[in-house]
């Protein structure tokens, strides 16, 4: 199985007093990993997987949580889904800086249903 990183805008730009703006890109990074897991790709989504980590008693600070993704993008990864705005935030940038230090493939949908390619890419059987 092929494992795809989905990368995007999570908290640069966020007004602190405003958590509709969290919600909003977790959901929007949460539609894709759902659309993922429908068409039958693995897939690991950050954004999920950290959701108000810091109301559930989260002491970490931001910089150990660009270095987790990181580490789950090089040690599990195929490829890297770039969310629309990804430009904007700055762990989506070191994402994919990493995918492409560490040759990975790179997809741009421009929503959860433009997937087709990464669904051609991922159901492509291996050769070894």
């Amino acid at each position: 199985m092929k494992i795809v990183f989905i990368s995007g805008l999570l908290t640069s730009g966020w007004d602190k007093k405003d958590r509709s703006y969290l919600e909003n890109n977790i959901k929007n990074a949460e539609a894709y990993q759902i659309a993922l897991i429908n068409a039958g790709i693995g897939c690991f989504c950050p954004h999920a997987h950290t959701s108000f980590h810091r109301e559930k008693g989260s002491k970490a600070p931001e910089k150990f949580y660009y270095k987790m993704g990181l580490e789950f993008l090089k040690r599990s990864a195929d490829a890297l889904l770039a969310m629309p705005g990804w430009e904007k935030s700055k762990g989506a940038n070191l994402e994919v800086e990493c995918a492409l230090a560490n040759n990975l493939k790179i997809f741009y949908p421009k929503s959860p249903a433009d997937i087709d390619d990464i669904i051609s890419w991922a159901k492509k059987p291996e050769h070894y």
